[in-house]
């Protein structure tokens, strides 16, 4: 049997506002397999945003638990984190996020020249417009974000965060800003890309039809995650 992806245990996140201790995540412990997409739902300021930033290494869990890829990612420096994610992460926004100066294809060639990945600029091109013919994207290698329409960006987005074959695949409400048909289209890719390399999903969205896709959905309400016990498609 694979190892997970992810595992935590028994982690928590205190964060401070002001003088006011807040207490984000409560007694985390929840696991995903390779290949696995496991949707997050609950109400907005329940703590599934922090969950994400800790598992991509943006924010330092306060104790308990967090491996990664087989890697404890508890207690490593900002460095070693940011050599980590460009390892074995792909991130996908809802807003994007793509460089407006650069065309697609250097969009996506950016994530595996920051990567370091030993790979000649040849070949690092090669592997970009891989990525971008693999999400529909062949014709538009040339185009600028400006040029894309909402879905072509969201598409390189995801071409960009799959290029390098990441262990882990965290999106954050990626269909948020598109029609209900782009979307869907978006994470059917989305998910078929994602096992085809048996990369692991940690999927944040607020729409029921989204997360009955998945192949586990947890309910995040007030800092803590459990199975969701309510039916979705309500």
């Amino acid at each position: 049997m694979s190892s997970p992806v992810v595992a935590t245990a028994a982690m928590n996140l205190h964060l401070r506002s002001g003088k006011t201790p807040l207490h984000i995540l409560k007694d985390i412990e929840f696991s995903i397999a390779p290949g696995e997409v496991v949707a997050v739902v609950g109400p907005s300021g329940s703590g599934k945003t922090s969950l994400l930033m800790v598992l991509g290494g943006l924010e330092q869990a306060t104790n308990g638990h967090v491996s990664v890829a087989g890697t404890s990612i508890t207690g490593l420096d900002e460095d070693q984190l940011a050599i980590f994610r460009r390892q074995h992460l792909g991130i996908l926004f809802q807003n994007f996020h793509l460089i407006p100066s650069m065309t697609a294809l250097e969009n996506v060639a950016l994530s595996l020249e920051i990567g370091e990945t030993g790979q000649s600029y040849a070949e690092i091109m090669s592997a970009a417009k891989a990525a971008l013919v693999a999400v529909g994207l062949g014709d538009r290698l040339d185009h600028r974000p400006s040029a894309l329409s909402g879905g072509e960006q969201q598409r390189v987005g995801l071409a960009r965060a799959i290029v390098n074959k990441p262990k882990l695949l965290l999106a954050d409400e990626p269909t948020g800003n598109l029609d209900q048909d782009t979307g869907a289209r978006v994470i059917d890719m989305m998910f078929a890309l994602a096992r085809d390399n048996g990369t692991a999903v940690f999927l944040i969205t607020h729409d029921p039809a989204l997360a009955r896709r998945a192949d586990r959905v947890l309910s995040m309400n007030h800092g803590r995650l459990t199975p969701l016990t309510e039916d979705v498609t309500a």
